[in-house]
């Protein structure tokens, strides 16, 4: 718990940008472990064709080109700005500053994996949106491409700080539950659930093609049984552990809850039904629930989600 964290957010411009990174900074100014090193990927204002178009001298160029540039930083200094008020100190903050970058999503992912970053976060929508009303081009992008490290969507709409722990896959719930655990359990006053959603039986406990006799009818139930058993069991192993390990923390027993439910109208519709009904405003969740299906870098489940709640943060594990 000692260890040091760090964030890449990216940002523009935007207001929007800049309401979603102080959401976050007062989501973890309570760990003194925590440094965000914020990204501006600066549009290239294409100062030769507008030297041309505009006939400008070459002091009119360079004034051009100090001006670009003092805006560039000035974005950063706000950005600065908006984290101190929430308390999140200038000594934890760093700001990088990459000059005409047409990609910002490409910068981000090359970035963090030169610096070691472990977390890439960005507002949920950008200044540009016409195609996609929910989620900005390179959120999307990110979301897509940057899974080799966890991703955070924010919308700075966020009301609530408790936490919503989706244990969606068995290989990967233990990784959801630490980094639940891992960011988050500074947040003494949240109420932490783990939620899981049983799925459909697998093909081999259905029914025969054909009518069972009554011995064969408990056989299969007995089969069943023990199967539904073994797996809520496996689960709740992951989910206790989580709980311990949120108790050592700080967090108070009675604020952390394990719910484990049977599948109604699908897993993810049923995720979005607990978020809405808990008044939740973190969802900690897999980006997948089975890494064999290699060609597929979001799962449905995650997809689904980042297109549907809002007024949250969303944090996709690796």
């Amino acid at each position: 718990m000692n260890t040091e964290k760090r964030v890449l957010f990216g940002v523009d411009d935007s207001e929007f940008s800049r309401q979603a990174i102080t959401t976050v900074g007062s989501l973890l100014q309570g760990n003194e472990n925590y440094k965000i090193s914020v990204f501006y990927g600066a549009p290239d204002p294409n100062i030769p064709f507008l030297s041309k178009t505009l006939r400008l001298g070459p002091r009119d160029v360079e004034e051009l080109e100090r001006i670009c540039n003092l805006e560039e930083w000035k974005v950063l200094e706000q950005i600065r700005e908006s984290l101190a008020a929430v308390g999140f100190g200038a000594d934890r903050v760093e700001t990088i500053c990459e000059a005409k970058c047409n990609d910002p999503a490409d910068h981000m992912i090359k970035l963090a994996a030169v610096e070691g970053f472990e977390t890439l976060a960005l507002g949920r929508r950008g200044p540009a949106r016409a195609e996609r009303k929910l989620m900005g081009s390179v959120a999307y992008k990110l979301a897509h491409l940057a899974d080799e490290r966890a991703f955070w969507m924010i919308d700075p709409r966020v009301s609530s700080r408790d936490v919503l722990v989706a244990l969606v896959g068995a290989s990967i719930g233990r990784r959801v539950m630490e980094h639940a655990v891992r960011h988050f359990a500074h947040l003494t006053d949240s109420r932490f659930t783990f939620f899981h959603v049983i799925p459909p039986l697998p093909p081999q406990y259905w029914d025969d093609a054909r009518i069972l006799d009554a011995e064969e009818r408990e056989e299969r139930k007995n089969t069943i049984d023990q199967w539904m058993s073994g797996y809520v069991q496996r689960v709740e192993a992951v989910a206790n552990e989580g709980r311990e390990r949120l108790v050592e923390a700080g967090i108070p027993e009675n604020n952390i809850l394990v719910k484990v439910q049977v599948q109604d109208r699908g897993i993810a519709r049923d995720i979005i039904t607990e978020f809405e009904r808990g008044y939740y405003g973190i969802l900690v969740m897999g980006r997948k629930g089975f890494k064999k299906i290699s060609q597929f870098r979001l799962g449905s489940k995650a997809t689904k989600l980042l297109h549907a709640v809002h007024a949250l943060a969303i944090c996709l594990v690796n």
